[in-house]
């Protein structure tokens, strides 16, 4: 007669969603890339888009770079701070050297 080992036998079954996280973070890590290089014409025209957006309240979508990925965001600026050089969109805070593109919705 066989004797049932009950939950012992499930144990190494367990041991690969711990795995299956790592193998998920490390494709994650995988796709990530460097920020773009602009050049000063333009990040001039970036400048000068943000500026005009600001000034004509302009829904518009931007393009940035965050922590290794380009992301992308559609509102209104509320605030450019041109100290700090940041710009203020929906909820978020943003320099300016994050900035990749910006297009205007007309």
């Amino acid at each position: 007669m066989k004797q049932d080992r009950g939950i012992i036998k499930w144990q190494p079954f367990n041991s690969l969603f711990s795995s299956n996280e790592v193998l998920q973070t490390l494709s994650y890590e995988k796709t990530k890339q460097d920020i773009p290089i602009l050049s000063e014409e333009e990040i001039k025209e970036l400048e000068e888009k943000i500026i005009e957006a600001y000034y004509t309240e302009e829904t518009i979508i931007l393009s940035y770079y965050k922590n290794g990925y380009i992301k992308k965001i559609t509102g209104k600026i509320k605030k450019i701070d041109q100290v700090s050089k940041i710009v203020y969109l929906n909820n978020l805070k943003l320099l300016f050297k994050q900035i990749l593109s910006i297009h205007l919705l007309s």
